[in-house]
């Protein structure tokens, strides 16, 4: 079976399956909002580490992502607010992501219209990946070229 076009946003089955993290990149200047996006790997009968990496280029193509060795591209109002919820809107017609417990200095930022700084490994990330794992895994995934990201910002409350 061929692999689905990259044009096509992955389906909400595939992107529950997708962690998600957010925090605050404080500098001296300003604080952006981050989201990290990772798949924990293959868990169903039918997945595989190559449909994995698809899914997540599929959705790195739907969010108009660029590579993290270049500046992030700003890819449009993509968040989504309403009293401490929040869901990306990732391209599909039908549905968006969930993003499960934003901090509230998270919050605040995003539904000040803040910078959201979206960062996507393409190679899977164990669920149960520490931190020092974790930070691992970006900084190799960044060598191979598997990291891509964009900018975001608040667009209205859904």
């Amino acid at each position: 079976m061929a692999a689905p076009s990259l044009d096509i946003p992955p389906g909400p089955e595939f992107v529950a399956s997708l962690a998600a993290a957010t925090g605050v990149h404080h500098t001296p200047e300003f604080a952006v909002a981050q989201l990290l996006i990772t798949h924990p790997g293959p868990r169903r009968a039918n997945e595989t580490t190559e449909s994995v990496e698809d899914g997540m280029r599929r959705l790195a193509s739907a969010l108009h992502l660029g590579p993290g060795n270049q500046e992030p591209p700003v890819i449009g109002g993509r968040i989504m607010t309403s009293r401490g919820h929040v869901a990306l809107d990732y391209g599909h017609d039908q549905y968006v992501m969930t993003i499960p417990s934003p901090s509230q200095d998270w919050l605040s930022l995003v539904g000040s219209s803040a910078a959201c700084r979206i960062c996507l490994i393409l190679a899977p990330l164990a669920l149960a990946a520490g931190q020092a794992e974790t930070d691992a895994h970006l900084r190799d995934s960044f060598a191979r070229g598997a990291v891509v990201w964009g900018t975001t910002y608040a667009r209205r409350r859904f």
